[in-house]
């Protein structure tokens, strides 16, 4: 005889991209991978601006100030690029440093999301298994009263005539 009824599927653990945004999420590694993802952002664009707009960043020092104040979406303003170059570049900069903010914000608030309803499921599951439990319970007292009067009634049912 065959059984008809198929195995439970095995519960997969997390992808590759979760257990990346999971390890992303602690606090170390968010300041570290900011921190590191923002200098070498800034450090690129300072070449490159270095290279197209020499008259308005004289030094790599400049033109890294400039760089690290773009990437950062501070802009102070006290250095800009004046050619065309210079300006493409500063707003391949301004898009890079605002959709990698963006981007790590929502990557560390899904985490938080998901941590948060992962501690409710828990909370519902725990409050379920005492309610299931309490109705055990009272089931288990009701079947013992039960058996204790069909018990009774045995002893009293044969003196108890038609």
């Amino acid at each position: 005889m065959t059984d008809d009824v198929n195995p439970a599927p095995k519960t997969q653990g997390p992808t590759l991209v979760e257990r990346r945004v999971q390890r992303i999420a602690n606090a170390r590694s968010v300041t570290i991978g900011l921190a590191l993802t923002f200098v070498l952002l800034a450090l690129v664009g300072a070449v490159v601006i270095r290279i197209v707009d020499q008259s308005s960043f004289p030094s790599l020092g400049w033109a890294v100030w400039w760089a690290l104040q773009t990437v950062t979406t501070v802009g102070y303003g006290d250095i800009v690029p004046t050619t065309t170059a210079g300006r493409v570049v500063g707003g391949i900069e301004m898009v890079l440093g605002v959709s990698f903010i963006a981007f790590l914000t929502a990557g560390v608030t899904s985490i938080v999301i998901q941590r948060g309803g992962a501690a409710a499921a828990d909370a519902d599951r725990a409050r379920e298994e005492r309610n299931t439990q309490t109705i055990v319970d009272a089931l288990t007292e009701t079947k013992n009263a039960i058996a204790q009067l069909d018990k009774r009634l045995s002893q009293v049912a044969p003196t108890i005539t038609d």
